[in-house]
């Protein structure tokens, strides 16, 4: 497989940062318990102490779990992507009363106001006939 570079320096990145020792002020002691903070600070500091002590096997196999998750990270944004993009084009028609008095700009401005009901539609960018409606009614 082949990874961009942005992947690798992030992998890379956070690797990097997993292959520190850790100690119990970094668990969140009073929520977890001492008992499970010690027991997840040994089996992290095992595993990074193992790969600081040269077990190939042990490195490779974390290097490559980063790499995924940052080639799932990247699929999950940009299957988020195409699908606000096949939200916004479903919504063109709804749109087109704003779009020909050239208001698109202050419609988002109104649909992103806390409180509007319609919020929602600002971020998922799936409009509706009403929240077309009710803007047109504030103009």
């Amino acid at each position: 497989m082949n990874y961009t570079a942005k992947q690798i320096e992030n992998a890379k990145r956070n690797y990097n940062s997993m292959l520190r020792i850790h100690t119990l002020a970094d668990y969140d002691v009073e929520i977890i318990g001492r008992n499970t903070a010690e027991q997840r600070m040994d089996y992290h500091n095992r595993i990074v102490t193992d790969i600081r002590n040269g077990n190939k096997e042990l490195e490779r196999e974390w290097k490559l779990f980063f790499l995924k998750e940052e080639v799932k990270a990247d699929q999950k944004a940009a299957a988020s992507k195409l699908k606000l993009a096949a939200n916004k084009e479903a919504s063109a028609d709804i749109l087109a009363p704003i779009k020909e008095m050239r208001k698109l700009g202050e419609f988002g401005k109104w649909l992103n106001t806390s409180g509007n009901p319609f919020r929602k539609q600002h971020f998922n960018k799936k409009y509706t006939v009403e929240a077309v409606n009710e803007f047109l009614a504030t103009l």
